[in-house]
């Protein structure tokens, strides 16, 4: 009876190296899909078999593997010469997403009229891995702005960062990268522009990412804290027509507006309350 009790055993832990060797397996396809995801994703053409393979450091094998089970999924496609890029399916899937999240159901549709009405170009981020994620964009100014739907911009730059150190209440960094002439690479100087950011309900950025390119942005926040942010852009020259302080007492209002409904009462004094 030991001896067949142990030989259970043995089965057992048999059994339970069996599942983790096959739970590895499968966590090392998913993570080599990625890269071959996010490689794509960075590379501007179609990229080949063997460049794949090469960039990743994988074996051609391998590669063709992953490449044939995403092309399936309709995660990436195959052009004429067997080459390969990004597919429906992920425009798809992450379009579900930029959909899904409060700041979108908030604040997206308030903000695209808003910016028609003021002739600039309407753009929603969150954070992620360091940057804001734009996930969508609505133009209704000048086309000499065009701001990248699913582009990636630094977390410190311009009225974004502004916004994202007031609202998220991220400690600031000891270095602040300059990005124009215009940054504001002091960081007590930086300090005291954020407690304005704080006073008025918006951030301002006055050519101090992009060259010729000013923005009002104000950060939208819920039950779960920081959402991200909702910010107007449009050339320089035409938001200082408009003013930056009418377009961001009316960004901030909005803002104020998106929060409270997502679950951040304290956004909006309600006259009465106690």
């Amino acid at each position: 009876m030991q001896e067949f009790g142990f030989q259970e055993v043995s089965f057992g832990i048999l059994a339970s190296r069996t599942s983790l060797s096959e739970v590895l397996a499968v966590s090392s396809a998913v993570m080599k899909a990625f890269s071959v995801l996010r490689l794509l994703r960075r590379t501007p053409g179609a990229l080949s078999l063997t460049d794949v393979s090469r960039s990743l450091k994988i074996a051609p094998s391998s590669a063709h593997s992953i490449l044939n089970e995403l092309l399936a999924q309709g995660v990436i496609v195959q052009d004429t010469e067997k080459r390969y890029r990004l597919g429906p399916a992920t425009f798809y899937l992450g379009a579900a997403f930029a959909r899904g999240v409060p700041i979108y159901r908030g604040i997206w549709n308030e903000l695209v009229a808003l910016a028609r009405e003021l002739s600039l170009t309407a753009v929603i981020a969150v954070p992620w891995e360091g940057h804001h994620l734009i996930l969508s964009v609505h133009q209704s100014g000048e086309p000499d702005v065009d701001v990248a739907f699913g582009g990636r911009v630094p977390l410190d730059a311009g009225s974004w960062g502004k916004a994202y150190h007031v609202w998220s209440i991220a400690p600031l960094s000891e270095t602040l990268h300059q990005y124009t002439p215009k940054s504001i690479t002091d960081t007590q100087l930086y300090s005291l522009e954020i407690e304005r950011v704080r006073a008025r309900g918006y951030a301002t950025d006055d050519e101090e990412f992009t060259v010729g390119v000013g923005a009002v942005t104000s950060g939208v926040t819920g039950e779960r804290g920081y959402e991200g942010i909702a910010s107007l852009i449009g050339p320089i020259a035409h938001l200082s027509e408009i003013g930056f302080e009418i377009a961001g007492r009316r960004l901030a209002g909005l803002a104020s507006r998106a929060s409270f409904a997502l679950g951040d009462p304290g956004r909006i004094r309600i006259v009465g309350s106690e």
